[in-house]
């Protein structure tokens, strides 16, 4: 299960837990910002009566699981080790009941897009359905024209500078590069 920290007062009512106070609630959705700005999206798998929260698993973390062990049985312990945030288990084999880290494993492989075609298509989806929104679209046009700023860093700016620096990158695209940016309002009416 997907948490999104931003909308998570809507779907408080949808976690499998219920908060004891309002300071727990508080304190949880601090931990859930400080988790997403260190690991990008967190999961919720509940296994045995226990909250498991993950990240995903990296391309080059699911290389060196099948590069460097072997067994099965280690590299699902190493992907539960890599990605698991809370609770932090030193050894699977011995500080958790039978069929759990597989358990975990797959949870983790499925959310990060590794168990199917399915998922991965589904976030294709989702990505293409949020660079819909112009304001998605800014901080790419900018990182082109002004390329040695990351991209994080734009996208970290406020609407306001954003929106200066994308007036300048269309600018230098257009008149300096000889490109023409054009929206899809403006593409659709010259095709129609």
């Amino acid at each position: 299960m997907l948490i999104d920290p931003r909308l998570l007062d809507d779907k408080v009512g949808e976690l499998p837990f219920e908060f004891d106070s309002y300071e727990d609630e508080v304190a949880f959705k601090e931990q859930l910002r400080i988790w997403t700005e260190e690991y990008g999206h967190i999961f919720l798998k509940e296994v045995n009566d226990v909250m498991f929260f993950f990240r995903a698993l990296s391309k080059k973390e699911l290389e060196i699981a099948k590069e460097v062990y072997r067994d099965e049985y280690e590299q699902t312990e190493y992907i539960c080790k890599a990605c698991v945030i809370e609770p932090i288990i030193d050894d699977y084999s011995l500080e958790i009941f039978a069929g759990v880290p597989e358990v975990l494993c797959t949870a983790i492989l499925k959310e990060s897009g590794f168990a199917d075609a399915t998922t991965v298509k589904k976030m294709i989806a989702r990505w293409e359905k949020h660079m819909e929104d112009v304001e998605n679209q800014l901080p790419l046009v900018i990182k082109e024209a002004f390329r040695d700023i990351p991209l994080d860093e734009i996208e970290a700016w406020p609407m306001s500078k954003m929106t200066e620096y994308y007036v300048k990158a269309k600018w230098l695209l257009e008149n300096i590069r000889g490109l023409n940016l054009v929206s899809q309002e403006e593409a659709a009416q010259q095709q129609g």
